[in-house]
């Protein structure tokens, strides 16, 4: 359908209509974001997803045939949904510990907060639709005259080290100045610069973000102006690997605004980053990509038309068709995409996202979805279409494969062979699956453990119960893992290392329902500044941890929820004296008078590469 042609189908009052009803979906979708962030709810976190990409169906089309006036708001409306796609994504990977979670992965009930865990300070609402405008600029000379009388020593000290210090002392000031609007500004603003200059890419974006929450700005906008500037100084191969995954993000979410001019702007910097890198996969990764941004964008060309006709029919079967099959087979958002489909015709695609969609928890159930996905690749010619079929496909055999016993474990197990490994997330350093590299009779320290390459089980109780990691980590990583405690009520350690510090997190530990880093300057974890009293880990419950170390600190969540948040100097840190390891730099896990199983262990470098010991 034609622009002009649409135009004459919608009248102004039904435009006027299209409006409202983009405005009350935009609203659902706050409210649901802030349900979802504060119960830390995967499935709410997607309906907020859906609602707002129901609504920005609406807004794109009135940017394109609506009047000045609609234009005007639609193109302010879209920014603040772009602002709160962010955040909706951003709390979907915190939630999963993935960033593309699979709806088809059912998720057990949420339990109730222990009666004794410290209640968390409440954050302040969101509502991308009124962030305040940035100050004018007299208002900005004056903040930035007390800030740098605030920090004067600080801004008089130009090493590089100095300047890093300095930005993030700016970006810690900011969250105590919300009560001023200029102050805060120029206080993210100066950070940014700050960080800019000393090449610190992630302090960088982190007081972009920051911004974003409380002013008007485009971030993603920003965002790529900061990491062009800093890749004018980038030097080394670390540098330039940290700076390709941050593009690559950047990528990911020019792509799902649909901002096809910016994605394309940003594969190229993606691309020349990555070969700077040194890093051969990055730079295949980052070719790869910049194809798929190309047929992405000539796709969504032939959309404009379907998205105009659900602009006003949002029950219109072919459009949701249309829609549901270019979110899912050409964007990846299966969790979005399969909404639009069971709202379609097709004797084939709608019944197999009702399925979907209705959570199948027994594995013969998730597997039958699973072939059915599986085959439609099959028959797909399109190399886009057919990898996000075959990696949607994978996803659902995985979530299967736990449960699955005999043949149908065998089953899945060979389906996942052929299928292979699932590709790093696009432009993201590659993750090492820790499990592949286990070997119980070589790496077992004390207990009995079993691995074989995708489950480790540490199958006898056992006290300090540990096996070692073959893995000396980089240092700064992300570990991501998924932990079930089968029987006791005991601790599950993990063990990390960065140079040569080793420590462990102990999740319920002493006598359970304590948390903490084991040791802070000599300090147990439950008497330190790290100790979190409550139940952390459910039995029988699968529960997704993700761990981060910086030069800043260590932080923990589980499920979603910050458990751990070490903020200070690593030679404060050490290991308990018998839990020591074979080799004091490695990873590794200790299990406490209880058995446990480990179904995913992926280290994602963030600061060059980890060694592997074997």
């Amino acid at each position: 359908m034609s622009l002009l042609l649409a135009a004459l189908l919608l009248l102004p009052q039904d435009l006027d209509k299209v409006q409202q009803k983009a405005d009350q979906l935009l609203d659902e979708a706050k409210s649901l974001y802030e349900e979802a962030r504060s119960q830390g709810s995967g499935p709410k976190f997607i309906e907020a997803g859906f609602k707002l990409e129901e609504a920005r169906i609406k807004y794109i089309v009135l940017q394109e045939i609506g009047s000045p006036e609609k234009q005007k708001t639609a193109t302010d409306r879209v920014r603040a949904i772009n602002q709160l796609s962010k955040l909706i994504h951003d709390g979907k990977v915190a939630v999963s510990g993935a960033p593309a979670e699979s709806a088809s992965t059912p998720k057990p009930a949420e339990p109730a907060p222990a009666p004794d865990a410290a209640p968390s300070a409440p954050k302040p609402e969101v509502d991308v639709t009124k962030r305040a405008p940035v100050p004018d600029a007299a208002k900005q000379k004056d903040a930035e005259k007390l800030i740098r009388e605030l920090f004067k020593d600080q801004y008089a000290r130009k090493a590089a080290a100095d300047r890093r210090q300095l930005a993030k002392a700016l970006l810690a000031q900011a969250p105590k100045s919300q009560d001023d609007p200029s102050g805060l500004w120029v206080l993210y603003r100066e950070a940014q610069d700050v960080a800019v200059q000393a090449g610190e890419t992630r302090v960088a974006l982190e007081a972009i973000d920051g911004a974003a929450r409380f002013f008007d700005v485009d971030s993603m906008q920003l965002r790529g102006a900061a990491l062009t500037a800093i890749g004018k100084t980038a030097k080394t191969p670390e540098e330039f690997s940290t700076l390709t995954a941050a593009v690559g993000e950047l990528v990911d979410d020019h792509l799902r605004a649909d901002q096809f001019d910016a994605a394309d702007r940003m594969t190229a910097l993606e691309l020349q980053y990555s070969r700077k890198s040194g890093n051969i996969p990055l730079a295949t990764r980052a070719i790869a990509r910049s194809k798929d941004v190309s047929e992405v964008r000539t796709l969504y060309q032939a959309m404009k038309g379907v998205l105009e006709t659900l602009a006003k029919n949002p029950e219109d079967p072919a459009a949701n068709l249309e829609t549901g099959r270019f979110l899912c087979f050409v964007k990846g958002s299966w969790d979005l995409g399969l909404r639009f489909l069971v709202k379609s015709s097709d004797p084939v695609l709608r019944p197999l996202a009702e399925k979907e969609l209705a959570l199948p928890v027994a594995p013969v159930e998730r597997t039958a979805v699973a072939d059915a996905w599986f085959d439609l690749a099959e028959k797909d010619k399109s190399a886009l279409r057919k990898s996000r079929l075959l990696g949607h496909a994978r996803e659902i055999y995985e979530s299967a494969l736990p449960d699955a016993t005999g043949l149908l474990k065998a089953k899945i197990e060979k389906r996942l062979e052929t299928l292979g490994p699932a590709p790093a997330a696009a432009g993201a350093p590659a993750g090492v699956d820790l499990l592949k590299l286990i070997i119980p009779d070589k790496d077992a320290v004390l207990g009995e453990w079993t691995c074989d390459g995708r489950t480790l089980t540490c199958a006898r109780r056992v006290k300090n119960a540990r096996i070692q990691v073959p893995y000396l980590p980089p240092e700064d990583y992300d570990l991501t893992m998924v932990v079930e405690r089968k029987d006791g009520m005991e601790a599950f350690g993990i063990g990390f290392a960065r140079g040569a510090r080793q420590w462990i997190i102990a999740i319920d530990g002493w006598g359970g329902g304590v948390t903490g880093i084991s040791t802070v300057e000599g300090r147990s974890g439950n008497e330190n500044e790290t100790t979190h009293r409550g139940q952390v880990l459910i039995n029988g419950r699968q529960s997704t941890i993700v761990c981060s170390v910086r030069k800043e600190g260590v932080t923990m969540t589980v499920d979603g929820k910050k458990i751990t948040d070490y903020k200070g100097a690593y030679e404060r840190l050490g290991n308990l004296e018998n839990l020591t390891m074979p080799n004091p730099k490695s990873l590794y896990v200790v299990s406490y008078d209880c058995i446990y199983t480990i179904t995913k262990y992926v280290l994602t470098p963030v600061s060059g590469p980890g060694k592997n010991l074997r």
